[in-house]
């Protein structure tokens, strides 16, 4: 093998190195998509959510207008299920005049349950800061209105006191599969 071919199989290997670097980058790039309401937007909702890894994005292409909330891995601070259920219903609040037909909940970028938007806003119409009742109540109504991905009721619609408390086990686990 010559000095010149040499060189060219090596162009060459470079080039093939770039090309698959691009792509990666363009699908990591699509797939995250655009965000909605970024760490910095989530912040100035509620002091609160200050170092809170949640991001809303809709993907780049998005025929079905389709969000995801997207919950990250604890970066400045640690937080639980009841942060997570916070800003949930303010994203809701804030989402309440936009075109989407359903959100995500994901789990560091894997989709895990999803709400119909409907439901979404209805949630982010009802809640209001400082109403604590109001909030515990619909942190109990958040299970009922979740749906697994193959369009399937994620938890049980139950009625009664005995069910508001079997609602509250369903929204714990709901929680904990979104901050796995």
């Amino acid at each position: 093998m010559t000095r010149k071919d040499k060189l060219l199989l090596l162009a060459i290997l470079a080039v093939v190195a770039l090309v698959v670097a691009h792509a990666f980058i363009s699908v990591d790039f699509v797939r995250h998509g655009r965000k909605v309401i970024s760490r910095v937007e989530l912040k100035n909702l509620d002091p609160a959510n200050n170092g809170i890894n949640i991001e809303v994005v809709q993907p780049w292409y998005n025929p079905l207008k389709e969000l995801s909330f997207n919950v990250g891995e604890p970066d400045e601070r640690n937080f639980d299920r009841f942060d997570v259920t916070r800003c949930l219903l303010q994203c809701a609040q804030e989402l309440g005049d936009r075109d989407f037909s359903r959100i995500y909940l994901c789990n560091k970028g894997d989709r895990l349950y999803y709400i119909k938007a409907e439901d979404f806003k209805q949630l982010g119409e009802q809640y209001k800061t400082g109403e604590t009742l109001n909030t515990l109540s619909l942190y109990v109504k958040l299970p009922q209105v979740t749906y697994t991905l193959n369009d399937s009721a994620a938890f049980p619609v139950r009625g009664g006191m005995l069910g508001s408390l079997s609602d509250a086990k369903d929204w714990n686990q709901m929680m904990s599969n979104l901050l796995r």
